[in-house]
């Protein structure tokens, strides 16, 4: 389902250089609906510190002392699952790029492009979609995350609500769109999710974009 617009998206920094954290605070201000609502200078600990007030989204670096941002991923994934994750790197490598979205992050955004595309990416990933800077773009589709799943075939059908999935609309939606009973939707969802073994509709955005289903 697409974010609603009329609420603030509560963020939360981690970053272990104190001046980055500072400067993104800053500019994030700048936009009414974002609200920093905490920061912290390493990935320990933020599950406990998560059940005062969970934040819509994190943004976070990879490299940091004591726990880095892969391991910090799947941990909060685990226990906050709706939690969006955006990393914030320097890295540009096939390997980071690999492990950031294989440790369950929802979009993945080089310091170097943060002042142009951070809020672009913090509204993607709230609506459901994932986002990679522009220049990693070619990277993430040209095949170096080659899906795994490719070998489960779906029907047209499955691949059309598969589609509409990845875009956002939820299962009355889609069944209002096809002229079919929400049921139907219901059991086509989950026989897309069995065939490609699919824990979440994170995963389903990830696989349609990186197989042309919906654009990056």
């Amino acid at each position: 389902m697409k974010f609603s617009q009329d609420r603030t998206i509560k963020i939360y920094l981690v970053d272990d250089h104190k001046l980055l954290r500072e400067s993104l605070q800053l500019l994030l201000a700048r936009t009414d609906d974002f609200q920093v609502i905490g920061q912290s200078d390493n990935g320990m600990n933020l599950e406990d510190i998560f059940l005062q007030e969970v934040p819509d989204v994190v943004l976070m670096d990879i490299t940091m002392p004591m726990r880095d941002g892969y391991e910090t991923a799947k941990a909060l994934k685990k226990q906050y699952p709706k939690l969006k994750i955006i990393f914030l790197t320097m890295h540009k490598t096939e390997e980071t790029l690999s492990k950031a979205f294989n440790s369950g992050c929802d979009g993945y955004v080089l310091k170097e492009n943060a002042f142009e595309e951070l809020a672009a990416a913090i509204r993607k990933v709230m609506n459901g979609e994932i986002y990679v800077s522009d220049v990693l773009t070619p990277m993430m589709l040209n095949g170096f995350l080659a899906d795994e799943r490719s070998g489960h075939d779906l029907s047209d059908r499955e691949l059309e609500i598969m589609k509409l999935l990845a875009e956002g609309y939820n299962n009355r939606e889609i069944a209002d769109m096809l002229g079919i009973a929400v049921k139907t939707v219901e059991v086509h969802r989950s026989n897309i999710m069995k065939k490609q073994n699919f824990k979440n509709i994170t995963e389903l955005v990830r696989y349609a974009v990186r197989n042309h289903i919906i654009e990056a």
